[in-house]
């Protein structure tokens, strides 16, 4: 590939970040998540034991868990502190709440919604990155996997280890690293620090990094990650492997 045309694609990829994040940061009030916990959702537990508009407010474990609109089977674990998202330190202070395993527990929610039990291997958590992102309160994503990353996924949990390591298939075009957890390491080890040492080794922001997990046919548990990439228009936005609508319980 000579000079130029080296030039003219990383141009190119730029300016088609540029507009994809113009357009990501101009979708609405980006503190819409957190106005609904601190004015709605917390003020009326404290004063009516009533968590509405959220489905449950834990003001010891300091979590909501919410029912986003965005689909029939899609809940949402936000902390009743301000905490931006994924780059946000107090995630890495040794006291901090494990917000990944809160959220695994609250995923009953689904299947009562759904009527029936949902798999566990059916379900999925997702937080996205700095960049992948419309709210500036985190929020982890709970909801079903879509159909062919659930396939994916099958094929690919006998090939990974407990180091990091990119799978050997591109999803939605974007390239995912995984690793694998015990169910004790779920409980004894953030996600988020997990992810962040990975990304210190590197030299590197873990707010580039959207992150996931999800459950093995035998119920261990897998992280998955993908980082901001001008080269493949990837924003690390890894909601895309979730499904809303769980067609995998149909």
């Amino acid at each position: 590939m000579t000079r130029n045309k080296l030039f003219l694609l990383l141009v190119t990829a730029v300016v088609s970040l540029i507009a994809v994040l113009s357009w990501s940061l101009s979708r609405g009030n980006s503190n819409a998540l957190w106005e609904i916990v601190s004015k709605q959702c917390v003020p009326n537990q404290q004063r009516n034991n009533n968590p509405a508009p959220c489905l449950e407010v834990n003001l010891a474990d300091g979590y909501v868990l919410f029912d986003d609109r965005n689909g029939p089977y899609h809940d949402l674990l936000l902390p009743t502190d301000k905490i931006s998202g994924i780059e946000s330190p107090e995630l890495l202070q040794q006291n901090a709440a494990n917000f990944f395993m809160q959220a695994w527990g609250r995923r009953g929610h689904l299947s009562r919604e759904a009527g029936k039990p949902i798999k566990d291997d059916y379900l999925s958590l997702a937080i996205n990155s700095r960049y992948g992102r419309t709210q500036n309160q985190l929020h982890i994503h709970i909801a079903c996997l879509r159909p062919e990353v659930y396939h994916t996924l099958n094929q690919q949990f006998p090939t990974l280890s407990t180091d990091w390591k990119p799978l050997s298939v591109k999803i939605n075009g974007h390239i995912y690293l995984a690793k694998t957890l015990t169910a004790n390491e779920l409980a004894h080890s953030d996600p988020f620090k997990t992810l962040d040492r990975y990304a210190q080794q590197r030299n590197e922001s873990i707010g580039k990094y959207g992150l996931a997990m999800v459950s093995t046919p035998t119920g261990d548990k897998v992280l998955l990650a993908s980082s901001l990439d001008v080269f493949n228009m990837s924003l690390g936005s890894v909601e895309e492997i979730q499904d809303f609508s769980c067609a995998l319980s149909q």
